[in-house]
């Protein structure tokens, strides 16, 4: 992938102007828009997709806080396998397995009312290691950025078996 910065002409930067962001995203889809190419040849069709593509895919990592914060972190650092990534971040690791152990409780127990207590520290967690992942990619901090961007992808997997939980208890 591309620089996602550079397709919109964009500072690398973890705080985005979200109304620019979209702004840009509008100019450069109404240039790559299927009429203006309808007497282009085959090639040009081709390509003007191709990049209408590549900025949807660009649109898609800078709006979501956990993709852009890697794409930071690999124009700097190159790219990861996360594959590959051992999670030597014991603490947050039994942190993840409490988390588990509770929702499942919950999920037992059928407790509405503690399910949202637990989405609101989740969510307070979130709220602060998103602040600090924002410091950290401002002091250009990258393996600790990496660290905390890891934790927030633990937690969006969470949001996911949270709702998935949610559904289940309202059903009841």
């Amino acid at each position: 992938m591309t620089n996602p910065f550079a397709l919109f002409d964009l500072d690398i930067d973890f705080n985005l102007d979200q109304q620019l962001l979209s702004q840009r995203y509008l100019a450069l889809q109404k240039s790559l828009h299927p009429d203006n190419f309808a007497h282009s040849s085959a090639q040009e069709q081709r390509l003007a997709m191709q990049k209408s593509a590549e900025i949807n895919d660009a649109l898609q990592i800078l709006k979501d806080p956990i993709s852009r914060a890697d794409s930071i972190i690999n124009l700097y650092l190159g790219e990861q396998n996360l594959e590959q990534k051992i999670n030597q971040d014991m603490i947050f690791l039994i942190q993840q397995m409490e988390w588990r152990e509770q929702l499942e409780q919950i999920e037992h127990q059928r407790d509405i009312d503690q399910l949202f207590i637990f989405v609101q520290e989740i969510e307070k967690v979130r709220s602060e290691i998103l602040a600090q992942l924002q410091q950290l990619l401002t002091e250009q901090n990258w393996q600790q950025a990496q660290l905390l961007n890891d934790r927030l992808r633990f937690i969006k997997k969470l949001f996911v078996e949270i709702e998935r939980v949610e559904d289940q208890l309202a059903d009841f």
